[in-house]
């Protein structure tokens, strides 16, 4: 499908005969236009696509060439930038060129809607990009020079799109529509992985393109029937795979999530830094007592009982497996031991002192 030309259409032919259509262009043409692959598309229908915009000459020598060179073969759904009358072996190559790919963008485990400052144990600070950032940044505008839209019109959308028009995963609804901050409203629901924003998007497209591709992840997830196997809503679950992501490493998760259902269980607050610090919009591995006990952070669960209002970032696979299948123990209490992460569980407090050492010893925190 050809969604971007311009410029004069110019090239060498090769013809068979004086009468007979091009088998090929020669070199490289003048104008480029954006062609899209559909996620079922076979060189055959990339070879009519191409044709279609003006970019190969004939379909079937297109599909010889590629299938000679081989480096089609893993080619991806997507939008590409490449050049109009152009010969087969030059657009091969221009498929094959990860730089001609348009509109991508990756959301990462734990990474957030806003973009957030990372304190490291030294001081040091660095900023890490948020989703809709990286949604702004992988616009690509239809007539290759117009202006895109920006990071506070997604933000625009975020806050006051119905659920319904941004494609919400259903079980989400009811639970978006009532967050306490708009901003925060779609957090956790975008799961990691590649999205593609559609070139000429609209803020509200983009952030559409996203949220959907994203629901229909969910769909395949099984939270509804895990969520109910543990008595709470697939929102819920979702939200304490978030916490999972943020407070532990792979081996620490499925330990993570047992100590967020034994203290719910006993009535006992979180009392998690991760989301002291979600609510400040930072990363860092400790906070202070007056941060914990501030009440007007709706995230601390230090200052209050239960679950975060929202999912605290991303889940990723195995936090969604964690909080699905926790492991088998009484712990209470754990700790970050050493700047890699890894954690230190107890059941007792006294236990849980001693971890505290232990982490001091190796400078997690003064």
């Amino acid at each position: 499908m050809m969604l971007i030309a311009g410029g004069a259409v110019a090239g060498v032919l090769y013809w068979r005969h004086s009468t007979a259509a091009p088998i090929d262009w020669a070199g490289t043409g003048p104008s480029t236009v954006v062609v899209r692959v559909h996620p079922a598309d076979g060189l055959s229908d990339v070879a009519q696509t191409l044709v279609g915009a003006g970019v190969v000459a004939n379909a079937k020598y297109f599909v010889t060439v590629a299938s000679d060179d081989g480096r089609l073969s893993g080619l991806q759904p997507g939008y590409y930038r490449v050049h109009q009358h152009s010969a087969a072996q030059v657009v091969v190559g221009e498929l094959a060129d990860k730089n001609n790919r348009l509109g991508q963008m990756r959301v990462i485990p734990g990474q957030t809607l806003a973009d957030r400052t990372a304190v490291s144990p030294t001081g040091a600070k660095s900023v890490k990009q948020g989703i809709l950032s990286a949604i702004a940044a992988a616009c690509v505008p239809t007539d290759g020079q117009g202006s895109c839209f920006s990071v506070d019109d997604l933000w625009k959308v975020e806050e006051t799109a119905s659920p319904s028009d941004l494609n919400v995963v259903g079980w989400a609804v009811d639970d978006v529509t009532k967050a306490p901050d708009a901003r925060r409203r779609l957090e956790g629901l975008i799961l990691p992985g590649d999205y593609t924003i559609p070139p000429g998007s609209t803020a509200q497209q983009a952030l559409t393109a996203v949220v959907s591709a994203s629901a229909a992840q969910w769909n395949t997830t099984g939270i509804v029937a895990a969520a109910n196997a543990r008595h709470l809503t697939p929102y819920e679950l979702a939200t304490v795979a978030s916490l999972v992501q943020a407070e532990a490493i792979g081996p620490d998760m499925s330990k993570v999530a047992r100590v967020i259902y034994n203290r719910l269980a006993d009535g006992m607050k979180l009392e998690f830094d991760s989301t002291v610090n979600y609510g400040l919009n930072r990363t860092q591995i400790s906070t202070d007592k007056s941060e914990r006990l501030d009440a007007a952070n709706l995230y601390s669960t230090y200052a209050h009982a239960g679950l975060t209002p929202t999912p605290i970032g991303a889940p990723g696979p195995q936090a969604l497996d964690a909080a699905d299948d926790p492991a088998t123990g009484t712990w209470l209490y754990f700790v970050a031991v050493d700047l890699d992460g890894n954690s230190c569980f107890s059941t007792t407090i006294e236990q849980h002192e001693a971890c505290i050492a232990e982490a001091r010893k190796n400078g997690v925190f003064g």
